[in-house]
């Protein structure tokens, strides 16, 4: 699939869907201590990661998972955690595709992004995306998903919850 389809598939589902019907707002790392805030839907089921730069997963009903977390904004510490989460993808699923990255603002934060497909074991064909954007505070926000190809409603809520993006 070409990048610029994929993207255009992409943007429509987070204008169709937003804003989010039924949506929490989760504020991570906390409430208190917010580096960025992301509205989910309700019917989405949250785990937590146990530390602070953990990822915090989020799943659909229908098997998208979208995993959130900060690393530090220091050059050398973003451009090894943008080459460990596209290793990750390579070293778990087959025939990744991803596009060149593109920059990108998103509510008025700075980054790039890339999307793509790939192959899961178990479930089949399965679309990406995967964003990093510098944060008020001085930390990168990295927000990316990976949904079943025929979960069309799980990925477009994943776009939605990107489009959501933002500091407190």
């Amino acid at each position: 699939m070409k990048f610029p389809y994929l993207a255009s598939v992409l943007l429509a589902s987070a204008l169709t869907l937003a804003p989010l019907a039924h949506a929490d707002t989760l504020a991570y790392p906390s409430p208190d201590s917010a580096s960025f805030m992301v509205d989910y839907p309700a019917s989405w089921s949250l785990t937590p990661g146990e530390a602070v730069g953990d990822y915090l997963t989020l799943m659909s009903e229908g098997g998208t998972t979208l995993m959130l977390r900060t690393v530090s904004g220091k050059s050398e510490e973003v451009e090894q955690a943008v080459k460990d989460s596209i290793a990750y993808v390579q070293e778990n699923y087959k025939n990744v595709a991803l596009s060149e990255p593109a920059d990108s603002t998103q509510r008025g934060l700075s980054g790039f992004f890339t999307t793509g497909t790939a192959t899961d074991a178990e479930i089949g064909k399965v679309k990406i995306g995967m964003a990093w954007y510098a944060l008020n505070d001085g930390s990168i926000g990295e927000i990316w998903f990976v949904g079943p190809a025929d979960d069309a409603d799980g990925i477009g809520e994943a776009a939605a919850i990107l489009d959501s993006l933002r500091s407190p």
